[in-house]
Order: structure tokens, then C-alpha cells, then sequence
């Protein structure tokens, strides 16, 4: 396995696919998944779209400052 940054991109990533897994097995032998597993996965989501939020102001404050330096 490879080393990744705690609460980086790449572990929330992780996080969704292991519980999509998880969620894949359980549907196999049981009608009812746990309300838990579905918090789970709404968290994780709402950290990525925050994050991609708080890149996409980085990105867009970077470009702001080459655009008024040019």
C-alpha cells in the first residue's frame, strides 16, 4: 500500500471506494443496508466537495494574482 496524507484527497477517496465495497457485500446477503454506512458516505462526500471547493478558490486566487501581475 502506499502512503497517502491523513484527510488528503486520496484517503477520502479511499474511505468512499472501501465503503462502496462494503456496501456491494452486505446487498448481497441482506435487503437492508444500515443507516450508518449511508452517513458515512454522505460525509465523505460532503469533505470532497469541500475540499475541491477550497482548491478551486486556491486555483482561481492564483490566477487572479498572475492576471494582475501581468
Amino acid at each position: 500500500m502506499f502512503e497517502m496524507e491523513k484527510g488528503s484527497m486520496e484517503e477520502v477517496l479511499l474511505h468512499l471506494q472501501n465503503i462502496g465495497l462494503q456496501l456491494n457485500e452486505y446487498e448481497k446477503s441482506n435487503a437492508v443496508i444500515p443507516v450508518k454506512s449511508y452517513k458515512e458516505l454522505l460525509e465523505f462526500s460532503i469533505n470532497i466537495a469541500r475540499r475541491t471547493n477550497d482548491v478551486s478558490e486556491t486555483i482561481d486566487e492564483i490566477i487572479g494574482d498572475l492576471e494582475s501581475s501581468v
